[in-house]
Formats: structure tokens, C-alpha cells, sequence
């Protein structure tokens, strides 16, 4: 994948680097995206000793590494591999892998003009991947980098290529009644929420969960659920707060 050259990494910014040169006490790598060099000392490749370092380091490897200091003046990058963990490396390759498949799709559809229409892109979204993904909830989004046709045709690439991810919204409640029957008003009460799903996490907490693609409908479902069952808490005596919001 190609990147477009930038300014530099900040201190404590994951990187995408290549393995250029190994030495005995330093490995020399290129970030990718930023088309400068870092540097890694041997006591931040691996926890402990190392006996063998291309154990964890060979020529040309990709590795996601940690950015410890920059040196602005002297271009000088320090960078660290072993406070990288493997949940991060696995997070850190698959936006890489996403951001060549929004690349290939750009190439396909417009084809000498990807490399120019991706820039422009990256210029107002840090992943290309993601900006198609939110395009599907906001088709107009790309009109602002493509033609109308060009637009209507990634869009219907990525429609059947991605999914956009649920936004999942938690929210505590506390629920209570002095009611003989309040456990039935309680229950009356929750029953006519259809667009949340709430459980019962002992008296008197209910835990209500919003899934949905889109974070502002997720939000709005949220909102309506809790002014419903106040106003329907208030009609039956019924005592409600919430307690945690996500």
C-alpha cells in the first residue's frame, strides 16, 4: 500500500514499520506511513534476555511498534517492540489490511486517479476504510472526493464488501416501587420499551442496551426509552434513576 509522506509520529503512537537493518545493538526500520527511519534498541525488541534477536525481527518483516521519543530537529525516532502487545499488533495490522482493500476498491473504480483521490481522503480521515464505512450511513460523504457516478459505484462496492460496525450504548437504571403490586407497574412499565432490551440485574437495577448501526440513532433510542419510562414511572409511583450512562 502506498502512503502518502507526513510530518512526524507523536510519542506513544502505534506505527506500521519494515524491517531494513539489524545490528547488535539496534534495529533500523522505516515507517511506512511517515517514510522516515526509527530506530530500536536491542532492550526494546523483547521482555528479558535475548539470545537470538532475529527470533523476533528478520529483513523486510512488517512489525507494529511503539513511538517512545522524537527528535523533530535531528529526524532522530526511538521506538519500542516489546511494549506492544498482541492484541495490539492484531488491531494495528487488520486497519492496514482494511486500508488495501479501500485502496484496491478506489483503483478499480477510478483507477490512475487512486493514489490522488486516496491523499485527499486521508487528508480529512485518518483511515480511508473507516470513511467508507461511515459512507454507507452518509452516501453524500464521498461526493466531496468523487464524481457522482464514481461515488455510485464504490458505494455499491462497499455496501456488499462492509458492514458498519453496531454501536452497542449500556445504560444502569434503578427501578423501584413501595407498591404491593410493584413489581407488576415495574414490569408494565418496561414491557413497552420495544427499542432497547433491558435485564433484569437485581432489585433494583435493569441494565437497558441499545445496538444500532448509527451512533446518533443509537443515542436517540437511548434518550426516548429513559423519558418514556420516567413519564410512565411518574403516572404509577413508580421510582426510577439512572445511575451510569456508556
Amino acid at each position: 500500500m502506498a502512503y502518502e509522506e507526513k510530518k512526524f509520529p507523536e510519542p506513544g503512537e502505534l506505527v506500521l514499520c519494515r524491517v531494513k537493518e539489524i545490528m547488535k545493538t539496534t534495529v533500523f526500520v522505516n515507517l511506512e506511513k511517515y517514510g522516515k527511519t526509527g530506530v530500536i534498541p536491542t532492550s526494546e525488541i523483547a521482555p528479558g534476555r535475548i539470545r537470538n534477536i532475529r527470533d523476533y525481527v528478520v529483513i523486510n518483516k512488517r512489525i507494529i511498534c511503539k513511538v517512545l521519543r522524537v527528535d523533530r530537529n535531528t529526524g532522530h525516532i526511538d521506538l519500542s517492540l516489546r511494549r506492544v502487545s498482541q492484541k495490539e499488533t492484531k488491531e494495528e495490522f487488520q486497519k492496514y489490511e482494511n486500508e488495501d482493500i479501500a485502496l484496491k476498491i478506489l483503483r478499480i473504480v477510478i483507477k490512475e486517479n487512486a493514489e490522488k483521490v486516496a491523499g485527499e481522503i486521508k487528508k480529512d480521515h485518518p483511515f480511508i476504510h473507516d470513511f467508507f464505512e461511515s459512507s454507507i450511513l452518509d452516501p453524500s460523504a464521498l461526493n466531496a472526493y468523487l464524481s457522482k457516478e464514481d461515488a455510485k459505484k464504490i458505494l455499491d462496492i462497499i455496501r456488499e464488501k462492509m458492514k458498519p460496525k453496531k454501536i452497542v450504548l449500556k445504560t444502569m437504571l434503578e427501578i423501584s416501587s413501595s407498591a404491593p403490586n410493584g413489581l407488576v407497574l415495574i414490569k408494565d412499565i418496561l414491557s413497552k420499551q420495544k427499542d432497547v432490551a433491558i435485564t433484569y440485574i437485581g432489585a433494583p437495577n435493569y441494565l437497558m442496551i441499545v445496538e444500532d448501526e448509527n451512533p446518533k440513532i443509537a443515542n436517540k433510542k437511548i434518550e426516548t426509552a429513559i423519558n418514556s419510562i420516567m413519564n410512565l414511572a411518574k403516572k404509577s409511583g413508580v421510582k426510577v434513576e439512572v445511575k451510569k450512562k456508556d
